[in-house]
């Protein structure tokens, strides 16, 4: 051998001892470049996506749990409430407030009339008030209606069928003793003239229902 084949072969080995230096110089600065651009390795990337999901999820259903507590409050049990529920009038006779009323198209005396609401379960009609009245007067346009007024003499106060004294809230024209109604004016008349007649009777309270009312 020579003495330039030693010589090469000592430059062979530097060259590939220096081609390894530089594959490694490179693969360090491939790394190092790599830690600049993205400083968290990728298994850390990983976990913080799995983190950043677990976290989306647990706000999602707060939200919704929030919505739901939010939401309009249940109805609470139905409470019940009594009311009271009147029977209709019997056929032929027409209603008004808490009283039936029935008009006759017969005349007859004060005191059959009487006898005729008394076989009805009724009697001759009263009014409690100007309401009761003013309603009774729309259907006494025409004839003369015997009502429950009465008295024993001018000398004594008029009463209705159950004794009560009447409050002489509209006065009675003339001078017998059994009143009777026609249109706006209440008269009186003898016992045995003869009138249509008002029988009234209450509109008695039959069932007492219990109808719901809901409480919101």
């Amino acid at each position: 051998m020579s003495a330039a084949e030693p010589a090469e072969a000592s430059l062979g080995m530097l060259s590939t001892t220096d081609h390894l230096e530089e594959k490694e110089i490179g693969k360090k600065l491939q790394e190092n470049i790599f830690r600049i651009v993205s400083p968290v390795s990728p298994a850390r990337l990983h976990c913080c996506y799995a983190v950043i999901t677990v976290l989306t999820g647990a706000v999602i259903a707060l939200s919704v749990a929030l919505s739901l507590s939010e939401r309009k409050p249940e109805r609470k049990p139905e409470q019940v409430s009594v009311k009271t529920t009147y029977n209709t009038c019997p056929r032929n006779w027409t209603g008004f407030g808490s009283k039936c009323f029935y008009f006759s198209e017969d005349i007859s005396t004060w005191t059959f009339s009487q006898n005729f609401c008394m076989e009805l379960e009724a009697q001759l009609a009263g009014f409690d008030n100007m309401e009761e009245l003013n309603f009774l007067r729309r259907y006494t346009v025409n004839f003369d209606y015997w009502i429950g007024l009465h008295r024993e003499s001018p000398e004594h106060p008029w009463r209705w069928m159950d004794d009560t004294e009447y409050n002489s809230s509209v006065p009675i024209r003339g001078a017998e003793n059994h009143a009777y109604l026609k249109n706006n004016k209440i008269s009186s008349a003898r016992i045995y003239a003869e009138k249509r007649w008002i029988c009234s009777k209450p509109n008695n309270c039959i069932l007492q229902c219990q109808i719901p009312s809901a409480s919101f």
